[in-house]
């Protein structure tokens, strides 16, 4: 009940802030530009949302007449408003806890996420910028999600938790669903050839796919390999993915890796975004998960 109230009082102290909704600001007696709102003592024209805009992935709807711009504008920007004070209050509220997010954590989910979809930081660039964030915009939404989970459930799962007897009463009767999937540790070489890609990014990518082959029939070491040749973010650690299991890498490529032996290397494999080769390190079956970590 404490941290509801605590809660409410963070809201109650940003809506008294937002009372001072687009009022000009003036020097001079001149209209500068206009105040969309304020948050504690930090206030926000309506430039300033039109740049926060990409910390949400939010991007304005193109209108058919002027009026039809004017309005669109408008619900763009209050959406932006409504998303930036969520993402104020959440931040209070986290620190409050002291369940904020650190920028090391971000970082690993965002590196995680590169090694997944086998990209490079540029390439992770493009993909949000299509989705319209920019990176440092995203990072801020990641931390925005995180403490937005960690609220959720520092408040709701004490309310809900069951006794532990009980869990392992359910354990106990339901062994068999709690197994660690098979996981496999993988190398890659990864070559980025998307499709679509000009003549000129297709010869330079199968000469490049040639000398990964050559050096591999010489028996170079794959991970050397990967380190001189590969454009995956993994390359930097020799090609090492480290283990993944099914549902963490596409089901194309999983195909290819789950049938081959320790140290074995797979054939090329085209897919949307380039050329690929895998060579599987070590495999752990799938085992009973301990009770403690179910």
């Amino acid at each position: 009940m404490g941290k509801r109230k605590a809660l409410s009082g963070a809201l109650l102290s940003l809506f008294i802030a937002v009372l001072f909704v687009f009022l000009p600001l003036s020097v001079k007696g001149e209209i500068v530009e206009r105040v969309a709102g304020v948050i504690g003592d930090e206030v926000y024209t309506l430039s300033d949302l039109e740049a926060m805009a990409t910390h949400f992935g939010l991007k304005p709807e193109e209108g058919t007449n002027p009026l039809d711009r004017r309005l669109k504008k408008e619900a763009f920007l209050r959406e932006v408003w409504r998303r930036l004070v969520e993402e104020r209050i959440l931040k209070m509220e986290a620190k409050r806890l002291g369940l904020d997010v650190k920028d090391e954590e971000v970082e690993r989910v965002l590196e995680q996420l590169r090694r997944r979809h086998r990209l490079s930081e540029e390439g992770l660039a493009r993909e949000l910028a299509a989705q319209g964030f920019t990176l440092e915009g995203y990072r801020e939404y990641l931390k925005t999600q995180m403490r937005k989970a960690r609220i959720i459930e520092a408040l709701i799962k004490p309310k809900i938790s069951p006794k532990e007897e009980d869990l392992f009463a359910y354990y106990q009767a339901h062994r068999d669903r709690y197994t660690a999937p098979t996981k496999v540790r993988v190398f890659h070489i990864f070559i980025y050839l998307p499709e679509g890609a000009t003549p000129r990014e297709e010869k330079r990518a199968e000469e490049r796919l040639e000398k990964v082959l050559n050096a591999l029939q010489r028996g170079e070491p794959f991970s050397d390999v990967a380190t001189l040749y590969s454009q995956d973010p993994s390359a930097k650690y020799g090609g090492d993915m480290g283990f993944v299991t099914a549902k963490e890498i596409d089901p194309e490529l999983w195909e290819a890796i789950k049938e081959l032996d320790v140290g074995e290397i797979s054939p090329v494999i085209r897919s949307s975004k380039g050329y690929h080769i895998f060579m599987v390190a070590e495999r752990r079956g799938e085992t009973p998960l301990a009770f403690q970590k179910v």
